[in-house]
């Protein structure tokens, strides 16, 4: 059970948006993809999903634009400037999450800017794709899905308002469950787990 270890915010390792901590060569990689803000691109009455297209293959989600429009907003903005392009899965935690959306692969990076909590009354299940942060109001670029064999005690955690739930995995359910039992070292995978696109649909 890791229930104890699950809770706070090493699902967020977003601690660092200014990348005061990176290194050379991954402040490089962060500031090529820097913002001051995600410009508003959801557009009203239509209903968004995204495909997470890896060397794994591929995960839809069911964005949920009408519960967390803001946190949809962030993702479809970066989906659609490319910024998720290349990045891999920094972080397998088997029976918990796996977590991506840091151009560094580090844990660090970000966007260049955060955003506030938004509270969803829907509670996290397996397969549920949420904001990963630093503490309140810290969100970023990083995002986690958790997995199928998530325990119930990790899922209450979840549920505590920390973390923005703002999307469902509706296919690619095996995709998921292989990248969760890829073999690591600690928490981080022994071989890239690339996301090549995010490519976002729109159906209005």
């Amino acid at each position: 059970m890791c229930v104890g270890v699950v809770i706070w915010a090493r699902m967020s390792n977003n601690e660092d948006t200014n990348g005061s901590n990176l290194n050379s060569e991954e402040k490089k990689t962060m500031e090529t993809m820097q913002f001051s803000k995600a410009e508003e691109v959801l557009k009203e009455g239509v209903d968004y999903k995204a495909v997470i297209k890896t060397n794994y293959g591929d995960i839809t989600i069911d964005l949920l634009e009408k519960e967390t429009p803001v946190a949809v907003n962030n993702f479809v903005f970066l989906a659609q400037q490319h910024y998720y392009d290349g990045v891999t899965f920094h972080r397998v935690h088997k029976g918990f999450v796996i977590q991506s959306g840091d151009r560094t692969g580090t844990g660090r990076g970000g966007p260049g800017y955060q955003f506030a909590n938004e509270i969803n009354q829907r509670g996290y299940s397996t397969y549920s794709v949420g904001m990963a942060n630093a503490g309140p109001d810290t969100n970023g670029s990083q995002f986690f899905i958790t997995t199928g064999t998530i325990a119930p005690l990790n899922i209450q955690a979840l549920d505590n308002g920390g973390y923005v739930l703002f999307g469902e995995v509706t296919d690619g359910f095996e995709v998921v469950d292989a990248i969760e039992n890829v073999d690591v070292d600690g928490e981080r995978p022994i071989s890239d787990i690339i996301i090549s696109e995010v490519e976002i649909l729109e159906n209005s």
